[in-house]
């Protein structure tokens, strides 16, 4: 079952987007002309089909994308084998904390405008997770009761609010739910994953736990943030970087040095963006040459992780490149 749910992983990967397709976006002019582009590939017609011809919003163009992602994650869980759907279902619950972020932002800046788009798809595969309530949050006892049955319900309840706001600071909300996240997955894979590929399904955890790590250790460089404090705003789980490596890397002098450190550890081979690259440029390279590794690799449920990575990486590149094209910015420079 799962050798044939890789086969067809591999196959929906190939329709990706190839090196060619991405130069010709990053000559486009025009959000239309994207659109006009998109129709003509598999991977993403179906995204494109339920736009405007014309006109399509930043926040439409999100919203299909998300679609097409969901379609093709429904379409490999429905064949999966009852081992596979319960790992398969923390791409669900990673949707839910992406939407229960941007809850909690809209709620603490009193910003406007539409939260994360997480397709109702999603939602039926779990239980606890009340969209319509938070969608309507208008404090944060709204958001602990929309999400109260959630993975995340218990963290909420436990974040300090602030005696004036009644509202919990975002950057430790943000912490303390993303730890959960990668927590009950870690717990999960250890203690009640019975499915094939074990050791690599908690290899591709780890890897993106380091990964998220690292683009908050550079940004907190950058930021000057004191090495203590960076040191405890990291998610407390350690593959191939251990505290020690960490306090390293945020004590070396330059961010050179601090590439340096990080091409020292294991992660190092995965790491080839030239210095001077954004945190998050540096981490989704490292996530392309990672990913397509596995890809290629054994035909086991990783290949299946894999391609869904690689595909929400590549609708995040299209909304940069469409957001560019709407103010009238070359989509090239916002690609990578």
């Amino acid at each position: 079952m799962d050798i044939a749910l890789a086969t067809e992983a591999r196959a929906m990967y190939a329709h990706l987007l190839s090196r060619a397709d991405l130069d010709k976006i990053g000559s486009m002019r025009t959000t239309d002309e994207l659109l006009s582009y998109l129709l003509r590939s598999p991977a993403w017609q179906q995204a494109a089909l339920s736009l405007p011809p014309a006109g399509a919003t930043d926040v439409q163009f999100a919203e299909a994308l998300g679609r097409c992602l969901f379609e093709d994650y429904e379409r490999l869980y429905r064949f999966a084998s009852d081992a596979s759907k319960e790992f398969l279902i923390f791409m669900t619950y990673e949707a839910e904390l992406k939407f229960l972020l941007s809850a909690l932002r809209k709620l603490s800046t009193g910003a406007t405008g539409e939260l994360f788009y997480i397709p109702a798809a999603a939602i039926r595969l779990t239980r606890g997770f009340n969209l319509a309530r938070l969608r309507e949050a208008k404090n944060f006892q709204d958001i602990v009761e929309g999400a109260a049955g959630s993975i995340y319900g218990s963290t909420l309840r436990e974040l300090t609010l602030d005696p004036v706001s009644g509202q919990p600071s975002f950057n430790e909300a943000a912490l303390r739910l993303e730890a959960k996240y990668y927590h009950s997955l870690d717990h999960y894979l250890k203690t009640g994953y019975r499915g094939p590929s074990k050791r690599e399904l908690a290899q591709t955890v780890s890897f993106r736990a380091d990964m998220l790590n690292i683009s908050y250790i550079l940004r907190l460089r950058r930021f000057g943030t004191p090495v203590q404090e960076a040191l405890e705003l990291l998610l407390p789980m350690h593959g191939a970087l251990g505290e020690e490596t960490q306090r390293r890397i945020l004590e070396a002098d330059t961010d050179e040095q601090a590439i340096a450190e990080l091409r020292a550890t294991r992660l190092g081979k995965w790491l080839t963006e030239v210095e001077g690259s954004s945190p998050e440029s540096l981490v989704r390279s490292a996530e392309k040459i990672y990913y397509r590794k596995i890809i290629h690799g054994a035909p086991n449920l990783s290949v299946v992780d894999a391609f869904l990575k690689l595909k929400e990486n590549e609708a995040k590149m299209l909304r940069r490149a469409f957001v560019a094209l709407q103010y009238g910015l070359s989509p090239a420079g916002y690609m990578d």
